[in-house]
């Protein structure tokens, strides 16, 4: 599979490691045109400023050091009632860390004015914490509602036009738009291709760059946007329609495609670095995709993303290697028949287990029982590869890493 990652290397916390240098580089500017020019009014103005750009940094720099520790805390306290939920609080401050950076920053840029007005030059300080602000930003959490049960939606603007509904599908790279939910003239067209997702839909495309914003102030530089042409559109809306949604994120990194690109690595700061999808945090019915690094302790983890070597144990079988697409867009996924070999068709429709392992079968990774026949994978070819749908995101947290130098990223299945 084509890999479609940055071709920058990612390295997890170097963005917020450069706001620290930002911040540090803002206060000198600061300092320099107020009391080093000898301008003490605007130096008094400036002690306010000063005081958050220092709580901003020590922010990030607490959480950097503090992640690693609160999250191993969590992982080996999972058993032990009490302790854990102890575990978890301090992990949520210690996430909730860069939050408050922002916070400190977003009120540095109110007060920078009023050190202006005492006739002390701002503008570099302006900049610089403007810069620090966009590598500062570490999550972005994004609301997300489950259709049917198996569909997850969120809602992206196209070149700051309406928010519409969207598919998030880890089985697939890039954001493929049905061309009614543009609403302005994206220019000149980057390129043109054609794609096709399981089921039978097929559609050309042509690809623009714009912004992309997915709400609370995160929008991306200008990125590939896929524009299903107009004789695909009829097809394209009515493959959707029952999930509600005019396209489809696709956040995979070893996909089939259609790419070129993934959108959300195109957004500030380190939310370039993966992002997590947990699909049932709210009583089955909601969830969130996170953007940034993992903010959770990973209990397992499978090179490739989505697309990856597994083992497949069928009620009491023997483990079987199987190659699977660990799909959020997948519905109720898809088995090899070779996997349910021996069962009469049908069988393995209702009360039937199906547990998947890491490649070397040392470590579950999920487990379900089919519970009737709308709640079973669909039996395919033995060449086809294997879909999990999306039990494994029901299940708990899974984050798809993209820092790891392989160019597949790879899938984490993480302890909530």
């Amino acid at each position: 599979m084509t890999s479609y990652l940055s071709d920058t290397t990612i390295v997890p916390g170097a963005s917020a490691q450069q706001a620290v240098q930002d911040i540090y580089a803002a206060q000198s500017a600061l300092t320099q045109q107020t009391w080093g020019s000898g301008n003490v009014v605007a130096g008094l103005a400036s002690l306010v400023p000063q005081v958050l750009l220092s709580q901003a940094a020590l922010s990030l720099t607490t959480w950097e050091a503090a992640m690693p520790a609160t999250q191993a805390f969590v992982a080996n306290t999972v058993n032990i009632p009490i302790v854990h939920q102890v575990a978890e609080v301090s992990l949520l401050g210690a996430v909730l860390l860069p939050s408050m950076a922002g916070m400190a920053m977003n009120s540095t840029a109110l007060l920078l004015p009023v050190v202006g007005a005492f006739g002390a030059s701002t503008t570099e300080a302006t900049q610089l914490v403007s810069a620090a602000r966009r590598d500062g930003w570490v999550y972005g959490v994004v609301p997300v509602t489950m259709n049917a049960t198996t569909e997850p939606v969120v809602y992206v603007s196209i070149d700051g036009g309406p928010s519409v509904p969207v598919l998030v599908d880890t089985g697939s790279s890039g954001l493929v738009i049905s061309s009614s939910a543009i609403n302005s003239d994206l220019g000149t067209a980057t390129g043109s291709g054609s794609s096709a997702y399981s089921g039978g839909l097929s559609y050309t495309y042509t690809t623009y760059d714009a912004p992309v914003g997915f709400g609370n102030g995160m929008v991306t530089e200008p990125t590939s946007v896929n524009v299903v042409d107009t004789g695909s559109s009829a097809a394209f809306e009515d493959y959707f329609a029952p999930a509600g949604v005019v396209g489809v994120l696709g956040i995979g990194a070893n996909t089939a495609g259609p790419g070129p690109s993934l959108v959300n690595q195109s957004l500030p700061g380190e939310l370039s670095d993966g992002a997590l999808l947990y699909q049932s945090l709210f009583f089955g019915s909601a969830g969130v995709l996170v953007f940034g690094p993992n903010p959770l302790p990973v209990r397992v983890s499978v090179p490739g993303a989505p697309d990856a070597n597994v083992t497949v144990k069928v009620n009491n079988g023997d483990l079987q290697d199987a190659y699977a697409i660990i799909d959020s867009g997948g519905v109720y996924g898809t088995l090899p028949a070779y996997l349910v070999a021996g069962l009469n068709p049908g069988d393995y429709a209702e009360g039937t287990k199906i547990s998947v392992y890491t490649a070397d079968g040392s470590t579950l990774l999920y487990s379900y029982t089919t519970g009737s026949s709308v709640y079973a994978p669909l039996v395919v070819g033995d060449g086809d590869l294997m879909n999990t749908g999306y039990v494994p995101f029901q299940k708990g947290p899974v984050y798809l890493d993209y820092s790891p130098d392989t160019g597949i990223g790879s899938t984490n299945f993480d302890y909530v």
